[in-house]
């Protein structure tokens, strides 16, 4: 999570402070500072404090919206000013804090700004820095007092500078709902674009599943090989590609696809993953007459999360066509008890972004 906090500056927290800037910055974005000038708050009526937090609450509402899982980062707000900088020359550790943030690298995202107020129009400047010394500029012009369009456009716009997974996984949520996913697509193209290539693998994968749901199965093969080419120990695309190629009836495929990822997948991992590749790999077994096979692959799957879903919905279909229907309802009624609770994530082709719209599914056929 991004965990956001507001640093607060009384004397007696101030070496709790000191400790968060040292020990809970790896990876975190550091708001210095928003200078707005006086003539701008009697204008807007925004304050440097105000601002920040609007930002930062808005930086949040992303990520929340976005649930995916890769790795992403906690922010660090100081007020105007610095209240890390504030505590830190109190206590007379200004020159350890600069060392720890700018020689060591611990906070790699930092940014500062400031608000411009011209005529009717007033623009907000970011300007960021991250751990490699690689500068960004965001510049957000809206009319005057247009407050939510200001904070919107910029948070989105740091978003996609500190991390574009996030970003893109945000925006296909709001895509999937209009079917239209240019959004999504900018997203991933500049996000790929970027010399930072620890997201490379997670947008690759996303990107799969956009096409996926475009009902472009060859292109989403493919991403998802790109994405596996990056990181061979990363599951979710082996998943997705098994998937879409049991989709397409190509069963040993991907039987071969969910093989992978029970021989990649460490223990500490995300165990829904790993119930999935044995829930779709118990399923591409009962599509080819091996029922038994298919059994013994689904209590894999619920010993290796007993909370996913899927399996029990599988397993209900299977058990239906086979003529139980007294064990396939119990089964039917395992999935829809955990299927409210079940946290819905955009890196895996499993509950409702496994099922595609008509017009799709005519596309891929």
């Amino acid at each position: 999570m991004l965990q956001l906090r507001l640093l607060m500056v009384p004397v007696f927290t101030g070496m709790a402070a000191f400790t968060l800037a040292i020990f809970n910055s790896v990876d975190a974005i550091n708001i210095e500072s928003l200078s707005v000038p006086g003539t701008a708050v009697g204008s807007t009526g925004i304050t440097p404090d105000f601002l920040i937090k609007t930002l930062v609450d808005r930086m949040e509402e992303i990520e929340n919206r976005a649930s995916s899982r890769a790795d992403h980062a906690p922010v660090i707000v100081q007020d105007d000013g610095g209240s890390a900088a504030i505590l830190g020359q109190y206590f007379g550790l200004t020159p350890l804090l600069h060392v720890v943030q700018t020689s060591f690298g611990l906070i790699p995202n930092s940014f500062s700004g400031e608000i411009v107020v011209e005529g009717k129009e007033m623009e907000l400047v970011m300007r960021g820095t991250d751990a490699a010394h690689h500068e960004s500029l965001i510049r957000t012009r809206v009319a005057v007092g247009d407050v939510e369009s200001l904070v919107d456009k910029t948070a989105y716009e740091m978003m996609r500078v500190v991390e574009p997974t996030l970003l893109a996984a945000y925006q296909f949520k709001k895509d999937y709902l209009t079917r239209d996913f240019t959004g999504t697509e900018e997203v991933i193209r500049r996000g790929l674009s970027s010399e930072d290539v620890r997201p490379h693998k997670w947008l690759m994968n996303l990107w799969g599943i956009v096409l996926y749901q475009q009902g472009d199965f060859a292109g989403a093969v493919e991403k998802f090989r790109l994405s596996a080419e990056i990181d061979p120990t990363f599951t979710s695309p082996l998943l997705n590609a098994g998937v879409v190629l049991l989709r397409q009836g190509k069963r040993e495929e991907a039987i071969a696809k969910f093989q992978q990822v029970t021989q990649v997948w460490r223990r500490g991992g995300y165990t829904d993953v790993l119930a999935a590749a044995y829930t779709e790999w118990g399923f591409a077994l009962a599509l080819m007459g091996r029922t038994k096979d298919a059994e013994v692959k689904f209590r894999q799957a619920i010993a290796a999360d007993p909370t996913f879903s899927g399996v029990y919905s599988a397993w209900g279909e299977v058990l239906s066509a086979n003529g139980n229907a007294d064990e396939a309802q119990k089964m039917t009624a395992k999935a829809l008890k955990l299927t409210p609770v079940e946290r819905v994530y955009t890196d895996n082709l499993v509950g409702r972004i496994k099922e595609l719209p008509a017009a799709a599914v005519a596309i891929s056929g």
